[in-house]
């Protein structure tokens, strides 16, 4: 009865100490950095500039225009330049290739999926990245879920915010990269 007694408390006492975990982890970087890329979407008349294109649209839609909605229903292939600044004229780092397809009827957002092509001096592999992407938010948190090369394996968050735009044709991504796990 007595070692019963003692074995109840000893369980009640590890229950209530997981429960309060006490002061919360704060986790650094092991390696981050910002990059900028630049989407211009082809639009029926800017096919020499152009770096991303719709390739799905609600049935009647027209491929060279987004569709109303909140652009709901279209999916829109791209590969962008990556710069260091923000000029849209300053020599590329990388390429941004993937997708953003937008998903929601009654708010504008989308969802990402894209890599981060990277073949400069400084950097050599690849960034991907995944994730639900609410436009009209400033400030707004994607995963990085892998890479290859000098980015083999790392897995953080990048931090995206639209930093400019014109109309539905052109617009600029600011990305705050912060990994956590860095082999």
């Amino acid at each position: 009865m007595r070692a019963s007694c003692i074995l109840l408390c000893f369980f009640m006492f590890l229950a209530v100490s997981s429960a309060y975990p006490g002061k919360k982890k704060q986790y650094k970087p092991c390696k981050e950095f910002v990059l900028y890329f630049h989407d211009i979407l082809y639009n029926g008349k800017n096919a020499a500039n152009a770096t991303s294109a719709i390739v799905a649209a609600p049935e009647g839609a027209n491929l060279t225009i987004l569709a109303g909605q909140n652009h709901f229903g279209n999916i829109i292939v791209f590969d962008d330049p990556i710069t260091l600044d923000n000029n849209l004229h300053s020599p590329p780092v990388g390429r941004a290739q993937g997708m953003y397809i937008y998903d929601t009827k009654n708010t504008f957002t989308s969802w990402l999926g894209f890599t981060f092509a990277l073949n400069s001096t400084q950097h050599q592999g690849t960034i991907s990245f995944i994730g639900a992407d609410p436009i009209l938010v400033k400030s707004r948190d994607i995963s990085v879920v892998g890479g290859t090369g000098d980015f083999f394996m790392h897995r953080g968050i990048a931090t995206i915010g639209t930093d400019a735009f014109e109309g539905d044709v052109y617009f600029r991504l600011h990305v705050d990269i912060k990994f956590y796990e860095c082999w």
